[in-house]
């Protein structure tokens, strides 16, 4: 019996059921058995939901998702779960201080003493200043409106929120001749960024969809729109407006002035001098693929890869030339196995790719030259900070030193617990 596992909801078993049902009697070779998750919500007050969020004892990472750092502290996403809260003073022995408990939690930032964080819709500003007793000090509703509906659920009825999902596996049959696999928008991928810090504010990686520049907070709401918010005072974060910024949005990069946004068409270039009114200064179209981007002065580095419900079938690499925005060119185009996150740190550009980080000499971007792989355990994004690289990994989190780069040594891992 052929197994693959699906993430799928109530209301997309039923239609599949039907339609297997519709053919049961005739005869067909084509039909194979899959064993899918069948996921169904936990609703929990959502007052009892806030009142969690108060850097309770710290706790093992079950599922790492995306990372921020800033000063001598790593903050990485539990996906859907939470915040763990990690003292990096060490990079060699890296302490989980506190957990915050944020039900639909996927992205990070911080400025200054000031944590935003997605709860499904919510954008919610928390105070850090002592980890382990962290305290709300604002909440915007309904921001993120692409995060109103999760798995085919209301995230947030009334006052109730999903706290968390009960899984079982469920084994149906699928006609594979007249009906091909349905997964790919059953299934979520989530993806994880890399973001130049400024100021008071620290470092993401390359998957974010939340990043901060100077005075502002700059967030795929939905997934065309891009909103804007105020954090001039940090802990009173101002809503300014939520503007349609492109097809299909999933990664935001921002670089002295400008933003780059990561989508499965293609790039999206804003020149935000103004913040409160952002300028489209150019994009750059490519097949339907998944997308994150970073950039530097002269060259943006996109990796593409397929599947996970964005389409498409290219696994590259793009190196393009942004010296002038509104005509922005391909300069290479590498073939690679199936690239997600990636880094630059001067002439070193580091790129996860399916079972390993690849470092590649980028003096040259058009001829990128690989000096080194490190192997690794389905690598989702990587952040390189002070000769430091962190990896997030489908086991959890790994920190290397990178400063003899014919040297990379591991200097820790933090495990992730199923």
């Amino acid at each position: 019996m052929k197994q693959n596992t699906f993430f799928i909801t109530p209301r997309l078993l039923t239609v599949l059921l039907l339609t297997i049902f519709s053919f049961a009697c005739k005869k067909n070779s084509n039909i194979t058995t899959k064993t899918i998750k069948l996921y169904t919500p936990v609703y929990s007050s959502k007052a009892t939901a806030l009142a969690s969020i108060n850097g309770s004892q710290s706790q093992a990472v079950t599922k790492a998702g995306k990372i921020y750092i800033k000063d001598n502290y790593i903050f990485l996403n539990d996906l859907n779960k939470g915040i763990h809260i990690i003292d990096n003073t060490n990079p060699s022995h890296p302490v989980q201080i506190a957990f915050l408990a944020i039900p639909g939690n996927l992205d990070i930032a911080v400025k200054g003493n000031i944590l935003y964080a997605d709860m499904y819709g919510d954008l919610l500003a928390l105070d850090i200043t002592n980890p382990r007793n962290v305290s709300i000090v604002s909440k915007v509703e309904n921001f993120f409106m692409g995060r109103m509906w999760v798995n085919g659920f209301n995230t947030q009825s009334g006052d109730k929120i999903v706290a968390d999902w009960i899984e079982r596996d469920t084994v149906v049959e699928i006609n594979y001749q007249r009906y091909p696999p349905l997964c790919d928008f059953c299934k979520v991928d989530i993806l994880y960024a890399n973001a130049a810090g400024v100021n008071s504010t620290g470092t993401a990686g390359s998957m974010a969809s939340m990043v901060l520049m100077d005075d502002h907070l700059y967030a795929i709401t939905e997934m065309h729109s891009l909103g804007i918010v105020d954090i001039t005072n940090p802990a009173a974060p101002k809503v300014d407006t939520s503007f349609f910024a492109g097809f299909d949005l999933q990664t935001v990069f921002p670089f002295k002035g400008k933003l780059f946004l990561g989508s499965s068409i293609g790039m999206f270039m804003y020149d935000v001098t103004d913040p409160q009114h952002p300028l489209a200064a150019g994009k750059f179209e490519h097949g339907r693929a998944c997308d994150p981007v970073i950039a530097d002065d002269k060259y943006a580095y996109v990796t593409l890869h397929s599947g996970d419900g964005c389409g498409g079938d290219a696994n590259e690499l793009h190196v393009i030339d942004i010296n002038d925005l509104a005509n922005s060119k391909l300069v290479k185009t590498y073939q690679l196995t199936k690239p997600t996150g990636l880094s630059k740190d001067g002439n070193l550009l580091f790129v996860c790719d399916e079972t390993a980080v690849k470092i590649y000499n980028a003096t040259n971007p058009s001829a990128l030259s690989l000096i080194k792989t490190i192997n690794s355990n389905q690598p989702y994004d990587v952040i390189t900070f002070n000769k430091k690289m962190m990896i997030v990994c489908n086991d959890g989190l790994y920190q290397y030193d990178y400063s003899d780069i014919n040297n990379v040594r591991r200097l820790s891992f933090i495990a992730a617990r199923k």
